[in-house]
C-alpha cells in the first residue's frame, strides 16, 4: 500500500492511501465518502503525475491535482 500526497490547491483532500490492488482506501482530511472506492489505473506512480480514475460510480476521469509525494506503508 502506498499513501500519495497532492499538490495542496485548495481542496479539501491531500492524501490518499492507495492498495496494491490500485483502490483508494482512506483519504484525508476530507472526502473520503468520495473517494474511497475509487480505482486509480496509474502505475508506479511518481511526483508530478496526474492519476487516471474510475469512480465508485463508473465515470472516468484525470484528477487534476499532481502528485507531490509518494510513501510506502509497511
Amino acid at each position: 500500500m502506498i499513501t500519495v500526497f497532492f499538490v495542496d490547491d485548495g481542496q479539501d483532500f491531500l492524501e490518499w492511501d492507495i492498495s496494491d490492488k490500485g483502490e483508494v482506501v482512506d483519504c484525508r482530511p476530507f472526502q473520503g465518502d468520495i473517494w474511497i472506492g475509487t480505482k486509480v489505473h496509474n502505475k508506479d506512480i511518481r511526483p508530478g503525475d496526474y492519476l487516471d480514475l474510475t469512480m465508485p460510480d463508473g465515470t472516468s476521469r484525470c484528477l487534476i491535482h499532481a502528485v507531490e509525494k509518494v510513501q510506502e506503508i509497511a
